[in-house]
């Protein structure tokens, strides 16, 4: 058996559709409805309808329905059929016939007569009945047409998208998310961080990243925290097929936006790191790490990899300047790029966005790697519009991603 989830439950409940009462167009509603309203009943019908309510107040509920049901027949109005519907629904709660309930509160609505302010409770209630008996199926039928009557109530485009999720339709959940996120955001209200999380954790378990990268991008845009950003980082690393290279600009982007946690996070980005003949960028992440009581520095695994590291930082770093003024004479950008990528470890933005340029210049190197470079060097140099130029330019998966993170990072004020 399928079950639906939480938040379908939740809105499930809220409607009323727990317990065997459903109710919308309570006595007290109806009444203050009808004042609003002036009803007209002919005889044929007005006149059961008053015997039936006799026996209701008696007690007599079978047959009070029964004089209801006489009434029924002799119904031609809108206004007979909606008090007639409206009579019914108040025999059924107190029958709690939920069956009955659901046929009074479709009467109501289809009468044609509803109020307009007992309209909208009463196609929720109907969606109410199906999510009771898990028709799925039907109850997003009646949050279509909820969500095309009331298309400016987000609450209600929320719950169609969960009844998308339902019924296994996760790319037409998600757009109609987005759909609610800007309706909130028209209205200059802030939107629930869970509604974005929401669709995030949809697309990711449909396993539709080309759905999870645009929700994780909206999430850590909106509510850019470091657990929101490890979570989005994270999903897309596990599932986007990076290379090592990819995998290590992933890294530097998780560090940059505080959401590394656990000796796991700063292991992998330090050794990573050290592999790829970055001795510096490697100790700087096993400083931090320490800094921030996320290693323990007594520990062989981590100590050792200091160790390393911190004897290779002295030469390394000396030997840089001359090899910047060897790659701006050298046949292709090779040598640019990878003293660029030692200068970016040792947080050298400036002289790291300089080489990232000779390498794009003089070519034989991968453009879409070089352009993520310059872009991070100047980002984090505080070039926003340099370091979101760089970023457009890159093409071509996973690195477009990399980059829109990297922008996405940049727009919060990096």
């Amino acid at each position: 058996m399928r079950k639906i989830s939480s938040l379908a439950l939740g809105l499930a409940l809220a409607m009323g559709a727990a317990g065997g009462a459903a109710v919308v167009a309570t006595p007290a509603a109806a009444q203050k409805a009808q004042k609003q309203k002036s009803l007209k009943l002919g005889r044929a019908v007005q006149s059961p309808l008053a015997e039936a309510q006799k026996l209701q107040e008696a007690g007599n509920l079978d047959a009070a329905l029964a004089k209801i049901n006489e009434a029924a027949a002799k119904a031609e109005t809108p206004d007979e059929k909606f008090v007639i519907g409206q009579f019914t629904y108040n025999i059924a709660a107190a029958k709690k016939d939920d069956a009955l309930l659901e046929k009074a509160t479709r009467a109501m609505l289809e009468s044609g007569s509803a109020p307009e302010d007992m309209k909208k409770p009463l196609m929720r209630n109907l969606a109410a009945f199906s999510l009771q008996r898990k028709d799925y199926a039907g109850a997003l039928t009646q949050f279509k047409a909820l969500a095309a009557a009331y298309p400016d109530d987000a609450e209600i485009v929320v719950s169609l998208a969960e009844l998308y999720h339902a019924n296994k339709q996760p790319a037409e959940a998600v757009t109609t998310l987005q759909k609610a996120i800007q309706t909130k955001k028209a209205t200059n209200e802030a939107v629930p961080e869970t509604w974005y999380k929401r669709m995030l954790a949809i697309a990711y378990d449909a396993k539709r990243m080309d759905l999870a990268v645009p929700a994780s991008l909206d999430l850590v845009s909106a509510y850019p925290s470091a657990d929101n950003w490890r979570d989005s980082l994270i999903i897309f690393r596990d599932t986007g097929k990076l290379d090592d290279q990819a995998t290590l600009d992933l890294m530097r982007l998780m560090r940059a936006a505080g959401a590394m946690k656990g000796e796991a996070d700063y292991y992998e980005y330090a050794n990573s790191a050290y592999m790829k003949g970055l001795p510096g960028e490697a100790k700087a992440v096993i400083d931090e790490g320490i800094a921030k009581k996320m290693l323990n520095p007594g520990k062989q695994t981590f100590a050792e990899l200091s160790r390393l590291s911190a004897g290779k930082v002295s030469a390394d770093k000396a030997s840089l300047p001359k090899l910047a003024t060897q790659a701006k004479s050298a046949a292709n950008g090779k040598l640019a790029l990878g003293t660029a990528d030692a200068y970016l470890g040792y947080a050298d933005y400036a002289k790291a966005a300089e080489l990232y340029q000779v390498a794009l210049q003089k070519g034989g190197v991968e453009a879409n790697v070089v352009n993520t470079r310059l872009g991070i060097a100047l980002a984090r140099s505080g070039q926003k519009d340099a370091a979101a130029a760089a970023f457009a330019k890159v093409s071509g998966e996973p690195r477009a991603t990399i980059a829109k993170f990297w922008q996405a990072w940049l727009n919060q004020g990096a």
